[in-house]
């Protein structure tokens, strides 16, 4: 809680900034429905930000929607890896589930730097990384071709270390982001069928709240996949992206 009071006082930054702070106004009265509204209206002019994402989570989550508020956090936590309230509220809130399940992935675990930073930062490291390996090139060319003698043999070694750190990040920028194509289920109860269509049976069934990887996808529905190793086909209305750049739709 004391994080977020401390992201709230630093705001969202100018873009959806006034339904921001209606939604802190609301959630102080305890007026939990219209703060969830105002933070929605603060994603739709554009306010991706871990604050908003985190409030969100806590106005839908004392309204009772368990899966709506996990969706929330997810995305605040995909923009804010070292938030550690978010991930509290979603420890407590897991507990709560009827799908006790292995959460997915963010990284790969090779990139173990990733659980720390988010694509954005490790993407800003990885292109500073990147620059200086090539601006130490192009300064040694430049020396060459003014007769001034090569680079020492550690400062060429400074550009290659550089440039192959920042491809390194690079990678692990770009996995991040395509974890990010989860989900969560929103309804109260889905069936996961092998097939679509008259030919697929049912596997399981999984409820609110539970934390998916989505695969592959139709109109309507999409194939999402479990830690564990299940996978089946679900309807897309029964799920809520965990991409904090997709629209933030909650069913009424």
């Amino acid at each position: 809680m004391i994080g977020f009071i401390l992201a709230s006082l630093l705001g969202c930054g100018s873009v959806g900034q006034e339904p921001f702070d209606a939604a802190l106004s609301a959630l102080r009265t305890g007026d939990s429905t219209n703060a969830a509204s105002s933070f929605t209206e603060a994603l739709e002019q554009g306010a991706q930000d871990p604050a908003v994402y985190h409030g969100l989570g806590n106005s839908l989550y004392r309204l009772g929607k368990t899966g709506p508020a996990m969706a929330a956090w997810r995305r605040g936590l995909a923009l804010a890896p070292r938030n550690g309230d978010i991930a509290a509220n979603m420890d407590l809130a897991r507990k709560g589930l009827k799908d006790r399940l292995e959460p997915p992935t963010t990284h790969r675990g090779v990139f173990f730097w990733q659980s720390a930073l988010s694509p954005l930062e490790s993407g800003v490291f990885a292109a500073a990384a990147i620059a200086l390996g090539l601006w130490i090139m192009v300064l040694g060319r430049v020396q060459t071709l003014r007769r001034r003698g090569p680079l020492s043999s550690a400062v060429r070694w400074t550009a290659v270390v550089s440039g192959l750190l920042g491809l390194l990040v690079a990678l692990s920028t770009v996995d991040a982001l395509n974890q990010r194509r989860g989900a969560v289920i929103v309804a109260p109860g889905v069936e996961v069928r092998s097939a679509l269509g008259p030919s697929g049976v049912s596997l399981f069934v999984l409820h609110e709240g539970a934390e998916v990887s989505v695969s592959d996808a139709t109109d309507t529905h999409k194939l999402i996949s479990l830690v564990d190793g299940r996978k089946g086909w679900v309807t897309s209305r029964a799920l809520l992206s965990t991409d904090p750049s997709a629209p933030f739709v909650v069913a009424q």
